[in-house]
């Protein structure tokens, strides 16, 4: 089953922030792309365009500036002990992308990959677009690396399904969107978390539960990293399993609010004081054969401390540019 990602980012993109983006493609794929654009739309300039062309064994790297391609990379600045394309279909592949001065700097599983000179402003670049052969998407992490990291500290968890890192605390009046599709078994569960500084320390521990109860439980950990008592949302299920959901998370100063499809669906109070400036983005994790389909964030910030009418971005019909 293929897949694709497209998602605005929640900050302007910076030297010294890393990019972390990781997928599967298909088991005979024949091209993956990824481009870091100035927006959603097929108008949008790329700035970083990465090609991975599983038939001619190639990582070509370009950009689109003004509607016009420049000059292809295939064999420029390539590091000497990488193969032309590490890549291989049916497998998980991670990609990291710091930017320089003037530069990206490209690593592939570990291992450094090539240099990619600045065509256009990183300021241009608002979204991350993932799309032809790809199976499932795993990692689209925005981090900051210098001068000072963040979330500070980082860690890989092999049991998320998702995770979405942002490069600098929220602001109040952040809403951040996710479009999704649950499938696998019905008896299965998933979990959004928000954690704290890269910790385990979880502020929001967000889980409906399918058949057979069909609720949604709210919950965070203490200082202890202990569960609290769990709180259920009051307002029905809105989640049904092969069904595409657009859900909304308002931060405001003192809370979370929830909206799915179009209806705000209760909030959740933060527990600690400051809690939005340790928050550093969301995971999730599948239980028990549940499957979470996510093929877009989106990141914003409405101006309004209380996210008032936030629940409208999370309408089916409501697109985000």
């Amino acid at each position: 089953m293929l897949t694709q990602f497209n998602g605005n980012l929640s900050c302007t993109v910076e030297a010294g922030q890393i990019f972390v983006i990781a997928a599967r493609p298909i088991d005979d794929a024949e091209r993956v792309n990824i481009n870091f654009q100035s927006g959603k739309s097929d108008e949008a300039d790329i700035i970083l365009h990465l090609s991975i062309r599983f038939h001619d064994d190639i990582i070509v790297r370009n950009s689109k500036i003004e509607g016009n391609w420049g000059d292809e990379e295939r064999d420029e600045n390539l590091n000497e002990l990488t193969a032309p394309n590490p890549v291989t279909p049916g497998e998980i592949f991670k990609i990291y992308i710091l930017m320089g001065d003037d530069r990206f700097h490209i690593a592939i599983n570990g291992h450094p990959y090539c240099t990619y000179r600045f065509r256009g402003p990183l300021s241009e670049i608002r979204s991350i677009m993932l799309m032809k052969d790809v199976q499932q998407i795993v990692q689209i992490d925005h981090r900051q690396a210098f001068p000072t990291p963040f979330p500070a500290i980082q860690f890989d968890e092999p049991f998320n399904s998702f995770t979405n890192d942002v490069p600098k605390p929220f602001l109040p009046g952040h809403v951040i969107v996710i479009t999704a599709i649950p499938f696998g078994n019905p008896r299965g569960r998933f979990i959004i978390r928000f954690t704290e500084n890269g910790s385990k320390r979880q502020a929001l521990h967000f889980n409906p539960r399918f058949d057979p109860s069909y609720v949604v439980v709210r919950n965070s950990h203490t200082e202890l990293l202990e569960f609290r008592r769990e709180e259920e949302i009051s307002g029905g299920f809105p989640f049904v399993l092969d069904q595409q959901f657009k859900f909304a998370i308002g931060l405001t100063e003192n809370e979370f609010k929830f909206a799915v499809n179009g209806s705000y669906f209760e909030s959740y109070a933060f527990r600690n004081v400051n809690q939005l400036d340790v928050l550093n983005g969301f995971k999730v994790q599948c239980v028990n054969g549940m499957q979470l389909e996510i093929t877009n964030v989106d990141h914003m910030n409405m101006g309004v401390p209380d996210c008032e009418g936030f629940e409208s971005y999370s309408h089916p019909e409501v697109e985000i540019f």
